[in-house]
């Protein structure tokens, strides 16, 4: 009678072996029941739901594809969602990892990104030509001869390699290379019932609009009422104005994604119209066209309902802030529809109110007594927006009539006089740049019969940016260049030295460009002037500063050593620092999971770094004297140690080697006994 270890030991293969056959057995069965007549099949044996969507927002580009949720695993079939054949492999450290590309009638084809593994003939072909390259990750293959695939066909398993946690990835391309939206051909095999999620819309003035009584930007949230989603509060507009609009999708496992379709009406009139269709790689450039840079994020979707000149993705070719401009006074309706690719809908009802054109304002505002030339002046504080080509200045509760406020606007060798005017807080002024100078003065005086009684100056730093027209502007130790297709239409940026104290040694101040919703459609080369005599150039980089969490970030910086300078390259305005990496990465050992050598099945090595982040390459283990052939995967912030076969029984010892990119070295050794 075999020992009760032994039993133990065979109940828990067969259970094994039952499991992975109820599996096969589950995906034969769901292979059979897909539509056998439709053109592509589901392309995983498994039904997670769907975690990313076709044309979600990215940091700079669209989504092109779909991502598929694997139960946080990896090792799924994959299958080929239509008849083909395979032509290129690609293993690659970062990126799509181990992805294929399989080539379909009319020129179409299909990728699967982020694979465990490839099948077994394809894993053959791996192994051969990393052996002629002498290189692990050796990018795009292309297969001597293609290998036929039948829909439905096992081509791999899934996986995490590349960039993000386990998932499959999925593009779709036309005969021209378009990424087409693979749920508009694939249906997936669990419905979803769940309509789109209208959060909030965000109304920005412009050109000195209004927003109920104010200046700036404005966020309302959505409620529920009836069948429709409508303002928390009034809208009150008395001009053209931005409007955006918080939105997400609900897949059928309530993951949040990105909506398929968006629709709007003004009284009936279409004016804005977007589908998720299908992208060509030149769209990624109208990327903060549709979303809105500020705000929108992983998860998070804000969509610009006002096209701008040049937004080939949208459909109505109308434009809405003008169609706001033109609006009778009076009370008018905007009405956003959001569909997913089911049919599930939801509808945003709007009500507006248009007050009349030049209608003397009622505020109740507070005028003070005290008398001009008081000072209270210099007590006020001055604060510039800036949007689309218009620069507007708030002065909040200000304490005289708008009769008695004029600002002096003197660009260069131009000036000119701005009245003031009022908002439900105090006084406030719009204008547009007299030319391209980038030194602007403000003089605001307060006036009695005519005569400057006191007055107060401010200094802006300003970019006037204009299609086909490239600037290069310098603040200080800072330059912007700009190139001639950086926008469309004429836009404002406005620069300035801010106040803050990075956790990194800072050379020079950091410098904020504005407004931060925008985006550049063409990338923009920003630089530092690195201070002379500075050593350890390596170190040094250019970082963001991210208002949502108070840290900075690294941007891939360039050193121009012949200039003296380091330069990045940015899609979107914000704050810039050059600052110095001069922390090593921090190394530990995650407590091992067993302290029995027999059970142990692997070592976790956790990394993190507080700079540039760590240098891949750098990563060097040795287990007991042994080098180890071990990977730093950036998403989970961790090494896996899983060849573990120089351990031994009593003390054992791993050495970890690594180092950032800024060059700094973290050496550790860890001691651990086993039994």
């Amino acid at each position: 009678m075999p020992p009760a270890a032994d039993l133990g030991y065979n109940r828990q293969r067969m259970s094994t072996r039952l499991s992975a056959f109820l599996f096969f057995l589950a995906a034969a069965c769901w292979l059979s029941a897909q539509d056998p007549d439709g053109k592509y099949a589901w392309p995983l044996a498994i039904d997670d739901g769907i975690s990313s969507a076709f044309q979600e927002f990215r940091a700079n580009h669209f989504h092109a594809g779909i991502d598929l949720r694997t139960m946080k695993r990896t090792g799924f079939p994959v299958l080929a969602v239509a008849d083909g054949a395979i032509v290129r492999l690609t293993v690659s450290r970062r990126g799509y990892g181990r992805c294929l590309l399989l080539r379909h009638a009319g020129g179409v084809t299909s990728l699967y990104a982020h694979l465990d593994r490839f099948r077994p003939d394809l894993e053959a072909v791996v192994a051969r030509v990393r052996s002629v390259s002498g290189k692990k990750y050796f990018g795009d293959h292309m297969l001597a001869g293609p290998v036929a695939v039948r829909r439905g066909e096992v081509i791999g398993y899934s996986g995490e390699s590349g960039a993000g946690f386990a998932h499959l990835h999925l593009e779709i391309r036309d005969a021209a290379d378009r990424a087409v939206n693979p749920l508009t051909l694939i249906t997936p095999p669990s419905p979803d019932r769940q309509a789109p999620l209208l959060k909030g819309v965000l109304l920005r003035s412009r050109a000195g609009t209004l927003v109920n009584g104010d200046i700036g930007e404005f966020y309302f949230r959505l409620r529920r009422a009836g069948d429709a989603c409508t303002p928390t509060e009034p809208l009150r507009i008395n001009g053209p104005c931005d409007v955006v609009l918080h939105a997400v999708d609900l897949s059928g496992v309530s993951h949040v994604v990105a909506p398929y379709r968006l629709e709007a009406s003004l009284d009936g009139r279409s004016v804005f119209n977007i589908s998720f269709d299908r992208l060509s790689r030149d769209d990624n450039n109208q990327l903060g066209m549709l979303y809105d840079m500020s705000y929108s994020g992983p998860s998070t979707y804000f969509f610009n309902l006002c096209s701008q000149e040049g937004f080939a993705l949208e459909n109505s070719r109308a434009r809405l802030a003008d169609e706001l401009q033109r609006l009778a006074p009076g009370r008018h309706e905007l009405r956003v529809q959001v569909s997913d690719v089911q049919g599930n809908r939801s509808l945003a009802v709007l009500p507006l109110s248009r007050d009349p054109d030049g209608e003397p304002r009622s505020f109740r505002r507070r005028v003070a007594p005290d008398a001009p030339g008081s000072g209270r002046m210099q007590c006020t504080e001055f604060s510039v927006h800036a949007n689309r080509g218009d620069v507007m200045v708030k002065a909040e509760d200000f304490p005289a009539a708008s009769a008695q406020l004029r600002l002096r606007v003197i660009q260069g060798k131009e000036e000119k006089v701005i009245p003031a005017r009022e908002y439900e807080q105090g006084l406030f002024f719009s204008f547009q740049p007299l030319n391209h100078e980038p030194h602007l003065q403000l003089r605001f005086e307060m006036t009695v019969s005519g005569l400057v009684v006191e007055a107060r100056q401010k200094i802006l730093r300003l970019v006037w940016l204009k299609n086909h027209m490239a600037q290069s502007v310098r603040f200080g130790e800072f330059a912007a260049e700009f190139g001639a297709t950086t926008v469309r239409e004429p836009t404002v940026l406005l620069l300035e030295e801010v106040a803050l104290c990075p956790d990194l040694p800072m050379l020079g101040v950091p410098v904020r460009s504005e407004p931060s919703h925008f985006a550049f459609l063409d990338a923009v080369r920003y630089s530092f002037r690195v201070p002379a005599g500075t050593e350890r150039i390596a170190q040094l980089g250019i970082f963001k500063y991210r208002p949502a969490t108070r840290g900075w970030s690294y941007v891939p910086t360039l050193h121009e050593r012949g200039e003296g300078t380091v330069s990045c390259r940015v899609l979107t305005a914000g704050t810039f620092a050059l600052l110095r990496d001069v922390y090593p990465p921090a190394v530990s050992l995650q407590r091992p999971g067993s302290r029995q050598l027999d059970k142990l099945r692997r070592l976790v090595v956790r990394l993190s770094d507080r700079g540039k982040g760590i240098d891949d390459e750098s990563l060097s283990l040795r287990l007991n004297g042994r080098q180890l052939d071990a990977e730093f995967d950036p998403d989970w912030g961790h090494v896996l140690v899983t060849d573990l076969a120089s351990l031994r029984t009593g003390r054992n010892e791993l050495r970890v080697q690594v180092a950032d990119l800024g060059g700094n070295r973290s050496d550790k050794v860890f001691s651990f006994t086993l039994k």
